[in-house]
C-alpha cells in the first residue's frame, strides 16, 4: 500500500491512498456481504442468494458501493498508523475503484497549524495620546450639577438655564405655523451644547403661551460628482410650560452626599474627575495599544487557519449578534449577519491560534510566585487579602485570564509604543481606511 500526504494548506492536509486489490479484498469481501443481507430476488429468500446469482445480475456495482466504505476504513487505520489527527469529519475528494486491481483515493482534512510565529519584536505602532483638558473636567462638573438639579416654573425664558415643554409644528418658510403637529410635550434643553442655535436665540425671553420658529437645512442625496444641495426644514414652537434649572451649590454638604464622604471641596472634586478621566484614557490607549499590536503581527503572519474553527467562532458572533437584536425588537437576516461577520471570524481565530504559539515559543507561564505576587499587588485594590486573592487567582478560569495579561505585557514590552497627537493619530487612520 503507498500513502502520501498532500500539503494543500498549513490547515489542510490530504491523504492520497493507492491500495492493491489483494490489500483491500477482505474490506470489500465484507462490505459486499452486508448489502447482499438486504437484496431481494424473486425466487430466494432475503438474504439467500448465491453469489453466482448476485454477481450475473450486479456486476461489479456492489464491490463499487463498497469501495467508498473500504475507503472509510482504510483511512482511519492510516490514521492510527500516521497520527494524521484530524480536527474536522474528514472529506473524501477524490475514488478510483478497479475490481481485482487497486483502490485509489484521496482524503481531505484540516489539521492544527504548525505556525512558526514571526514578526512580533521591534514593531513601532502609534497610538492617540489622549490628555485631560479643563473643559473635559468642567463639563463633568456640569454633568454631576445637571444630574442633581430641581425645577422652579418661570414665565420668562431669560437664559440657557431653562427647560422647554412645548409642541411642534411644520412651518412655512417665514416660520408660519401649518398646523401640522410633529410633537407633543417635547423637551427643550437650553443647556445642551448641541442645539440648533437658532432655537436658543429665538426662545430668548419668550414667555408661557409665545411663539416662535426655528430651521435647519436637510442635506439631499447626492453623488460624489453633484454639489451638495440642501432643502430647508422650518417648524414652529408653541410654548406650554417653561422651568428654570437651579443648580445646587457645590458645597461640603452637596458633595459629601453624592460622593458618599469621599470628597468635601471642590477642588478635590475636579482633581478626582481629572483622575477618574485620566485612568479612562490610559485605558483606552492601552486598549488601543494591544489592537495595534494585534493587527501588526498578524499582517506579519499571513495563513490559513482551519475552516472549522472559523465557522464555529462565527456560529458564536451571529448568535450574539441576533440575541441583540431580538432584546431591541429588531428583525434581522441572519446571512446577512453572518457575512459582515465572516472577516472578524477570521481574524479572531488567526491571533487565537498565533497567540497560544507565541505564548509557548517564549514560554510565557503563570508560576505559584508570579499569582503569590499579583496577589499581593491587588489585594488593597480589590479590598481582600492576598490570601483569599490568591485563592481566586487560582481557578482555570482566572488563570487564563492573568497568563493573558502576562502576555499582553510581553508583547508591549517587546514593541516600542509611540504616542503622537490624537488629531494626527485620527488623520493617519483615515487615510489607512481608504487605502484599504
Amino acid at each position: 500500500m503507498e500513502t502520501k500526504i498532500n500539503v494543500i494548506s498549513e490547515s489542510v492536509n490530504e491523504l492520497e491512498v493507492i491500495a492493491a486489490y489483494d490489500e483491500i479484498k477482505s474490506l470489500i469481501d465484507t462490505e459486499v456481504q452486508k448489502q447482499t443481507k438486504t437484496l431481494q430476488i424473486d425466487g430466494f429468500r432475503k438474504g439467500k442468494v448465491p453469489p453466482a446469482v448476485i454477481k450475473r445480475i450486479y456486476g461489479d456495482s456492489l464491490e463499487y458501493t463498497a469501495s467508498e466504505k473500504a475507503a472509510n476504513k482504510l483511512f482511519w487505520q492510516i490514521e492510527k498508523e500516521q497520527n494524521l489527527k484530524p480536527i474536522n469529519e474528514p472529506s473524501l475528494t477524490d475514488i478510483d475503484f478497479k475490481p481485482n486491481e487497486k483502490l485509489t483515493f484521496k482524503v481531505r482534512y484540516e489539521i492544527f497549524p504548525n505556525l512558526e510565529p514571526q514578526g512580533y519584536k521591534g514593531l513601532e505602532i502609534e497610538v492617540p495620546d489622549f490628555q485631560v483638558t479643563d473643559v473635559e473636567v468642567e463639563s463633568e462638573v456640569t454633568r454631576l450639577l445637571e444630574a442633581n438639579a430641581t425645577y422652579e416654573d418661570a414665565e420668562t425664558v431669560e437664559n440657557e438655564k431653562h427647560l422647554i415643554t412645548a409642541d411642534i409644528f411644520s412651518a412655512s418658510e417665514d416660520g408660519s405655523s401649518s398646523g401640522i403637529k410633529m410633537e407633543t410635550d417635547y423637551k427643550i434643553n437650553l443647556t445642551n451644547k448641541n442645539i440648533n442655535k437658532e432655537i436658543y436665540d429665538n426662545a430668548l425671553n419668550k414667555h408661557v403661551g409665545d411663539t416662535f420658529s426655528f430651521s435647519f437645512d436637510e442635506p439631499h442625496e447626492h453623488h460624489d460628482d453633484v454639489p451638495h444641495e440642501h432643502k430647508k426644514i422650518s417648524y414652529s414652537v408653541e410654548i406650554k410650560n417653561i422651568q428654570k434649572i437651579v443648580y445646587p451649590e457645590l458645597n461640603e454638604e452637596f458633595l459629601k452626599k453624592v460622593t458618599r464622604d469621599k470628597i468635601s471641596t471642590e477642588e478635590e472634586l475636579r482633581e478626582n474627575i481629572r483622575k477618574d478621566l485620566l485612568s479612562y484614557y490610559e485605558s483606552s490607549i492601552n486598549d488601543m495599544a494591544e489592537l495595534k499590536l494585534e493587527q501588526a503581527v498578524l499582517q506579519n503572519n499571513k495563513f490559513t487557519p482551519p475552516q472549522v474553527f472559523i465557522q464555529n467562532y462565527l456560529d458564536h458572533l451571529v448568535k450574539d449578534e441576533i440575541d441583540a437584536y431580538k432584546k431591541k425588537n429588531k428583525k434581522v437576516k441572519p446571512e446577512v449577519i453572518r457575512e459582515k461577520l465572516a472577516s472578524k471570524a477570521e481574524n479572531s481565530v488567526k491571533w487565537i491560534l498565533l497567540k497560544d504559539k507565541i505564548i509557548e515559543k517564549e514560554n510565557i507561564v503563570l508560576s505559584e510566585e508570579r499569582l503569590k505576587e499579583l496577589s499581593e499587588e491587588n489585594a488593597d485594590k480589590m479590598g481582600v487579602t492576598a490570601e483569599v486573592l490568591l485563592k481566586h487567582y487560582q481557578s482555570n478560569e482566572m488563570k487564563n485570564r492573568l497568563l493573558l495579561n502576562e502576555f499582553y505585557s510581553f508583547l508591549k514590552k517587546s514593541n516600542t509604543i509611540k504616542r503622537i497627537d490624537p488629531e494626527v493619530f485620527s488623520q493617519k487612520e483615515e487615510v489607512h481606511a481608504e487605502k484599504h
